[in-house]
């Protein structure tokens, strides 16, 4: 039986591909690509426009007066027609799930792989470039980065591609060294016990 969750996700599949079709058309696909992360962007750095899209509580009326007031002439006609469609059809609610499909399906046309880079500060320009190099030689991925900001992993960073993990972070290599005294004390710890039944 389907769960809610497919029923989203297949929903925002179809979606996307139909925008992504007419994105093609235009020959606006990665311009159009770019647009829906800044809006998924907004909606984690504003969450009242996240909220907006997900409240059953909000009139369609007003959510659709909205959507032209803070978007008309901002985004792309497509962008704006999609927000739309979604809202009279009911399904505001799942936007984020349609631009992630969306980039999903371009990166699949055209090849590559999204590579997710978290560190513990955000990039400068410099920095961004070394490390795109340095993700394109360990991946031999063409790719397409997102960055996110994570304080806890302290230092360094973690790359993930696809199914591939590589953890640089200096949360990881404290990890690795409390595992490795802990490690060396219970060895000391049981041969000092050793030692001194052999003894005894």
């Amino acid at each position: 039986m389907a769960t809610e969750y497919d029923i989203t996700s297949a929903a925002a599949a179809v979606y996307a591909e139909s925008l992504l079709e007419l994105a093609r058309e235009a020959g606006k696909a990665e311009e159009i690509g770019d647009e829906l992360m800044q809006l998924v962007a907004l909606g984690k750095s504003h969450p009242a426009f996240s909220l907006m899209m997900r409240s059953a509580a909000l009139d369609d009326d007003a959510r659709r007066g909205i959507l032209q007031r803070m978007f008309t002439g901002r985004v792309s006609p497509l962008v704006l027609n999609l927000m739309l469609v979604l809202n009279d059809r009911h399904r505001s609610y799942i936007f984020k799930q349609v631009c992630a499909a969306y980039q999903r399906k371009l990166d699949e046309s055209l090849g590559r792989t999204a590579v997710h880079v978290s560190t513990a500060v955000a990039l400068d320009d410099a920095t961004r470039a070394r490390v795109r190099e340095e993700v394109r030689r360990l991946t031999g991925l063409d790719s397409r980065f997102e960055e996110r900001v994570d304080p806890s992993i302290l230092g360094g960073l973690i790359v993930q591609a696809g199914d591939r993990l590589y953890d640089y972070s200096v949360r990881r290599r404290l990890h690795d060294l409390q595992h490795r005294l802990h490690e060396t004390m219970r060895e000391s710890l049981v041969g000092g016990v050793s030692k001194f039944v052999t003894q005894g």
